[in-house]
């Protein structure tokens, strides 16, 4: 969406085209680069501090050596700058898209998922605005279409992700819970306050920003991603020692027929109220602050290139399928869901909605007992990528063919069996969920 439409909002928008007035700066040592320049560095400055308020004296773009996510190559940009007259070393963090030769990359082209998070951001979130306290994401400072992000580096003020493979305990769960409340209830607000003003909705505004991406009916590539998903817990199921060859047939045949229809079962509901979902809530994409004790202080969810319009009970129940382990949801769930809707209820009451019009809590019940069983698929089928160990996805982000045959090919049967011997909390992680899907899940998906 245009800048312009977020002012009539009375929402401030980032402004990613502005024209940079020339500045005069004395360092010989400045680094152009094919990704920001000196114009850029002084938006990013402006945005920070004020237009009058600094001065860039210098900068450069590092690159990071992370595998932890498969669509980005990430960067600290690092600055030099005189702030009221007091130098300053400053740090930000930078993702830009993967290399323009691999699979990845092909996947951003094909449903424009980079430019995607850019509208997130400069559109999107200064429309929904953050609410009160707590903070629930990062700041964005600059964007550049098909180039670059530039972010505030949380992990300067303490934040970081946690151990994917360490299920997250009781306290982390309920911060985050809180914090994707945020989320949800700020979409919620603003679907209520275009209804009121203009007649439309955020699906009018935003159909194209919120449209599936990863599992997408009648798409190559998506059916290929989804056959494998499939052949890789085929492959796992035939490795539990517990079940007779009928009950490995049995648990296949419910986990295909499931699978099919996943992107019908995470589609907007007819029945519940729909919200602006993350649908990739997982360890990597969740930061916490600490303090000197040891106790949650701040929480942030990253990366938004996989949103969606849906149910809010999908985040929430998805989220913690790929979180935590089968004893902390069995034993806290409903607890989880209290707290989830308790705060969700109180981001709503800041602007005088009352949460029974719009999501009771027998609406919210109704609608994640029905998500359960959508999230045990969809941790089955992402998980197995979610928690390759670094060195399995170091190894297959620097082979194109690897990568291929590993996400859209054969390869994943291999993958999924060199991961359990590899790593006993992948093998751990995807038995239980296997486990569950044969006690719980029903044999066949709703008719939709």
């Amino acid at each position: 969406m245009k800048t312009r439409q977020a002012r009539r909002y009375g929402m401030a928008a980032i402004n990613v085209d502005k024209t940079c007035s020339v500045l005069s700066i004395s360092s010989q040592n400045r680094q152009e680069t094919s990704l920001l320049n000196d114009c850029d560095i002084n938006k990013i400055l402006e945005r920070k501090f004020g237009s009058d308020n600094s001065r860039l004296v210098d900068w450069k773009l590092e690159p990071l050596d992370r595998t932890d996510g498969f669509l980005g190559q990430y960067y600290h940009l690092r600055i030099m700058a005189r702030i009221d007259g007091k130098m300053q070393s400053l740090q930000f963090f930078a993702k830009a898209p993967p290399p323009d030769h691999s699979s990845q990359f092909e996947f951003l082209q094909r449903f424009d998922t980079f430019n995607k998070e850019i509208t997130v951001y400069t559109d999107l979130m200064p429309r929904m605005g953050a609410g009160g306290p707590p903070k629930w994401t990062v700041e964005c400072y600059l964007c550049k279409r098909n180039l670059i992000i530039v972010l505030e580096d949380a992990s300067i003020d303490g934040y970081a992700t946690l151990n994917k493979y360490v299920p997250f305990d009781k306290e982390h769960c309920v911060w985050l819970l809180r914090t994707l409340s945020r989320l949800h209830s700020r979409s919620l607000l603003l679907d209520e306050r275009l209804r009121r003003e203009s007649g439309r909705t955020i699906s009018d505004l935003y159909g194209q920003l919120l449209n599936e991406v990863l599992f997408v009916d009648e798409d190559d590539r998506s059916e290929k991603l989804l056959t494998s998903g499939v052949t890789g817990l085929c492959a796992a199921i035939d490795l539990i020692e517990e079940f007779d060859d009928k009950e490995k047939i049995v648990v296949k045949r419910r986990i295909t027929e499931w699978s099919r229809k996943i992107s019908r079962l995470l589609a907007p509901s007819r029945e519940h109220r729909n919200v602006i979902c993350h649908r990739d809530i997982w360890a990597n994409n969740i930061m916490f602050r600490h303090d000197l004790a040891g106790n949650t202080n701040g929480c942030y969810i990253i990366d938004w290139q996989f949103l969606r319009y849906c149910p809010p009970a999908i985040d929430f129940v998805c989220c913690l399928y790929l979180i935590t382990d089968r004893n902390i949801r069995d034993r806290h769930f409903d607890f989880f869901a209290r707290i989830y809707h308790d705060s969700f209820a109180q981001g709503l009451a800041e602007e005088g909605l009352d949460v029974e019009n719009y999501l009771s809590w027998t609406a919210f019940r109704k609608s994640y007992t029905e998500a359960q069983d959508i999230a045990l698929v969809y941790a089955a089928l992402n998980l197995q990528i979610m928690l390759l160990s670094s060195e399995a996805t170091t190894d297959f982000c620097n082979s194109t063919e690897k990568l291929e045959q590993a996400l859209y090919g054969d390869g994943r049967a291999e993958l999924v069996r060199y991961q359990f011997e590899k790593e006993p909390a992948y093998k751990s992680r995807i038995f239980e969920i296997i486990h569950e899907i044969k006690n719980r899940l029903p044999e066949y998906p709703p008719n939709l």
